[in-house]
This record gives structure tokens, C-alpha cells and sequence, in this order.
């Protein structure tokens, strides 16, 4: 059987760097809540870092730990703030930022373009809530180039879970065999796409450690080399 679809991780795989983002929407919190708040306001983006935290011990690899509204919640009532009114501006400072510094890796829109020209399913599959997926997509210029978008909030729970696989290649209509997998994150993207007997292309672009032991997948450093290696495969 020949390829018939092709899997995208999105956060550090069709754009950098999710991490300065994230670093960077903390300052940001931190500015806007002594704005907002004044010296009440002061630890603002630390408590949210907390809440973060105790959130995912208490509910891992489950989509609710990836709701910034939620982080802003605890935050927020946790230093006798009013959660109700300010959680979602909370939320969309936290984004702007996080939006500010993605940057569409080099490549990216013209090889979708070249897959979905030669008959091949592009699918985004990721550890996320919809609407702020969509929204990325939309931001960088390729929500019109990939045929369907799986995040871990429809399938129920994270990768390396192998729901967000199995309701990709549903929507695709594809198996296993016809499919890969391209992903910066090993163990979600990668280990998660093999269990399910789907190959994968790990995107190491941080030059992280091999994994230990007898796995049989492709791994390139920039996307570009992603795209040749599947290129082989049409």
C-alpha cells in the first residue's frame, strides 16, 4: 500500500519555538496583572506557573491541563482575585504573546501544498484544545492547507495516547501502513505513532538524546529534510 496520509504535530514542528513563546507570555501576564490589579497583581505569572502545575499532577495527560482560562482561574482566586471577570483576558494576554514570537518553520506551506497536490490527507494532530489550534493555524497562514485537525481535547486525552492516531487515520481513511508521522516530541509524537503502527519522522531540531532501544524511525534536524524524506515515500 502506498502513502496515503501524512501527520503533522504542530507546536515546534510546523513552527518555533513554542518554549520563547511561553517564556515570553509570562512576562507579559506579569505586566498586565500589575496593570490591571496594581500591587495586588504583583506574582500574578508565577501562581499561574503553579496552577499550571497542579493542574497536570492532578489531571495528567488529559486535555483540561492545556486551558489557560483555567491556570488564570486558579491563579486569580488563589491571591483573592475576581477569576470571573479577568480569566479570559488573562487567557488572550497570554496568547497575543505566545502568537507574537511563532514563526512558520521554512517549507512548511509550500510542502502541504505539495502533498495535498499529489492526493495525500495532511492532518494536524496535537495536544491542545480546538479553538486555540484552529486559531494558530489560521495565524500562520495554513488553516487552508491540511485537510482535518485532531487535538487532544476531541480525542479525550494526550499523546502519546493512540486515540488522537486512531481518530486521524478515521477521518482520513487510511491505515496504519499508508500513514507517518512527523513530530518534534518523541514520546507524544513519535513513540505514540509507532504503538499504533504508524511511522514516524522525529524532527530533532533540539539535537535531544536517542532513545534507548530497538525502535525503527526516521530523524532529521530540520523540516526540510522531513519533507525530502517523504518525498520518498510518495
Amino acid at each position: 500500500m502506498g502513502l496515503k496520509a501524512v501527520f503533522f504535530d504542530l507546536d515546534d514542528t510546523l513552527y518555533t519555538s513554542f518554549q520563547a513563546g511561553d517564556a515570553y507570555a509570562y512576562e507579559k501576564l506579569e505586566e498586565w496583572a500589575i496593570s490591571t490589579f496594581g500591587d495586588k497583581g504583583k506574582g500574578f505569572a508565577d501562581a499561574f506557573r503553579v496552577n499550571r502545575k497542579r493542574l497536570a499532577r492532578q489531571q495528567p495527560a488529559m486535555p483540561p491541563t492545556h486551558d489557560r482560562v483555567l491556570f488564570a482561574q486558579g491563579a486569580l482566586e488563589r491571591m483573592g482575585l475576581n477569576a470571573v471577570r479577568y480569566s479570559r483576558e488573562a487567557f488572550r494576554v497570554y496568547w497575543n504573546a505566545v502568537f507574537a514570537k511563532m514563526t512558520l518553520r521554512p517549507g512548511v506551506a509550500e510542502f502541504l501544498d505539495e502533498l495535498r497536490a499529489a492526493g495525500i490527507k495532511v492532518a494536524i494532530c496535537t495536544n491542545m484544545l480546538a479553538d486555540i489550534q484552529m486559531e494558530k493555524l489560521e495565524y500562520l497562514g495554513i488553516a487552508d492547507k491540511v485537510d482535518c485537525l485532531v487535538t487532544s481535547e476531541e480525542a479525550g486525552v494526550d499523546k502519546p495516547g493512540s486515540a488522537i492516531f486512531w481518530l486521524a487515520m478515521h477521518k482520513c481513511r487510511c491505515l496504519p501502513e499508508e500513514t507517518v508521522m512527523v513530530g518534534d516530541n518523541f514520546t507524544h509524537d513519535i513513540q505514540g505513532a509507532l504503538d499504533v503502527g504508524i511511522d514516524g519522522v522525529w524532527l530533532n531540531w533540539t539535537d535531544k538524546p536517542k532513545p534507548v532501544g530497538e525502535l525503527s524511525y526516521t530523524e532529521v534536524s530540520t523540516f526540510e529534510q522531513a519533507a525530502a524524506h517523504i518525498r520518498t515515500l510518495l
